[in-house]
């Protein structure tokens, strides 16, 4: 299982130390991220091999079938947004994601959890990435499923 974080670090100590296999620091993987404003934008990067990373998840089938059938491309969920906020906002987080995922469950569109930590006691283990993907609508194999995608578009993989 594989992570995203913020910061650079030692990855061998720290991915041990939390039980994942690889943990990638978004400096050297965001050649191979796309940041894009809503899901519109995401039909014109489904001919590639990236992972999208949306800023605003809203409900609209079509970019996300479109996404689904060319099978390159991989959302990747942002789970720092969940872990870091709070109350409302959490809420409301938590209810696009969810719906998000659905979508994405629906198509068969790819798509990839990250905690985004900004420190190493940010860090959350595998165990608990996959219980927020619990929260999100996952099953756990989907979730363990969602946590080894970021490894099939590190830059080290063709």
């Amino acid at each position: 299982m594989y992570d995203l974080v913020r910061f650079d670090t030692d990855a061998n100590a720290i991915s041990k130390k939390y039980g994942f296999d690889e943990i990638y620091f978004f400096s050297e993987m965001k050649k191979n991220i796309i940041t894009i404003n809503n899901i519109e934008e995401a039909a014109n990067h489904r001919n590639k091999k990236v992972l999208l990373l949306l800023k605003n998840y809203t409900y609209d089938e079509g970019p996300v079938k479109l996404v689904a059938e060319k099978r390159k491309a991989c959302f990747l969920i942002d789970l720092s947004r969940v872990i870091k906020t709070k109350g409302l906002q959490r809420a409301i987080a938590i209810s696009r994601i969810r719906t998000f995922l659905e979508l994405c469950n629906r198509f068969g569109a790819f798509y990839a959890l990250a905690s985004f930590a900004e420190k190493e006691s940010d860090i959350r283990t595998p165990e608990e990435l996959i219980s927020i993907g619990c929260l999100l609508g996952l099953n756990r194999g989907q979730g363990r499923f969602a946590l080894k995608m970021l490894k099939h578009y590190a830059p080290s993989n063709p």
